[in-house]
């Protein structure tokens, strides 16, 4: 997808100031799959100069955190941080859990430009890089999903996986067991015939893809539930203090990542059974970026269980905020506001 630079910005113009609602007005999920994978694309061939998460732990819940991401496209007119609290408990509260803003700058002078929801964006991009890897990496035919997890994202994991997998069956599995109910209704309603399981290995038996969208401190998926073919997206542990997958999970997976730095710091279910030598480094093959540019290798059979996992690349963030700046003052949305 290709983005029209910005008119060029009086050095004393304002702040564009754009809000959720807004957000998600402007940008469809297809947006964001077309968006990302170009992110993707990005991270891999180096077109985007970005560093990994820092992240200063709070009080709290375990996760609970500062986050402070930061990119700059190098095909892009704009560059920029997002800034987000992470409450992993404000889910009990009817609360997101990631909240705080995307402030972008222009390139000639590094002046601030637009303020934009971070939790619309995070809420956006995340499916959307699950959905261009299960596309990369899932056999064409699958068509039951398994979401481990009942939250916003699994309901954005369905739409976006939706989008390029025949999904014919949803099968969910939560802690709250009313909740996960709720939650199937509600996308059973949507289109997606949605079933509760009691466990998560019956959720997970018999699935083609699988999503992890918890904030578990312990693993919520072992691999010896997981059918030969599988694929898997890891999504929900973004801090090494959190882990989704058990070792089994990961030592019987071909592997690819979003950010290989990000991975080598944030993913404790890869960088410990590496260190300790129970995972095989050959079983990660890359970026997934990498696949995506033909630079390493995607699925080999049908049988080979797939895992993308997923961390979260600045990158992202950035090129979604182009997008939205453009559009947004094409429009006439957002409030300008004076800094």
């Amino acid at each position: 997808m290709s983005l029209r630079s910005p008119q060029i910005v009086s050095p004393t113009a304002g702040l564009l100031v754009v809000d959720g609602p807004t957000v998600e007005a402007l940008v469809t999920q297809q947006d964001a799959i077309d968006l990302t994978e170009a992110a993707l694309r990005k991270t891999s061939n180096r077109i985007a100069h970005q560093d990994i998460r820092r992240t200063l732990d709070l009080p709290g819940a375990d996760g609970a955190c500062l986050s402070v991401m930061y990119a700059s496209p190098g095909d892009r007119p704009l560059f920029g941080a997002k800034v987000l609290s992470v409450s992993p408990q404000n889910f009990q509260h009817g609360l997101p859990s990631h909240q705080g803003g995307v402030l972008l700058f222009e390139k000639e002078h590094g002046r601030p430009v637009a303020l934009i929801n971070g939790h619309a964006i995070t809420g956006l991009r995340t499916p959307a890089a699950s959905a261009v890897a299960t596309r990369t990496l899932s056999r064409p035919e699958s068509c039951c999903l398994a979401m481990i997890g009942y939250g916003e994202q699994a309901a954005r994991h369905i739409e976006a996986i939706a989008l390029v997998r025949p999904i014919r069956q949803v099968h969910v599995w939560g802690r709250d067991p009313q909740k996960a109910k709720l939650f199937a209704d509600v996308q059973s309603r949507k289109g997606y015939p949605t079933t509760v399981y009691p466990t998560a290995r019956q959720a997970v038996e018999g699935a083609d893809i699988v999503c992890t969208v918890t904030s578990a401190k312990f693993p919520v998926l072992e691999g010896k539930w997981v059918s030969d073919g599988t694929h898997i997206n890891a999504v929900g542990a973004s801090i090494a203090s959190l882990k989704e997958l058990d070792t089994e999970c990961v030592i019987g997976s071909s592997i690819w990542v979003d950010y290989m730095p990000m991975a080598m710091t944030s993913a404790s279910d890869l960088f410990e059974p590496l260190a300790d030598g129970s995972l095989d480094p050959t079983r990660i093959i890359g970026e997934i970026g990498a696949a995506l540019n033909g630079q390493v290798r995607g699925r080999s059979t049908p049988s080979e269980t797939t895992l993308y996992r997923s961390l979260g690349v600045p990158a992202q963030d950035i090129e979604l905020a182009n997008f939205i700046y453009q559009k947004a003052k094409d429009l006439g949305l957002g409030v300008e506001v004076s800094l």
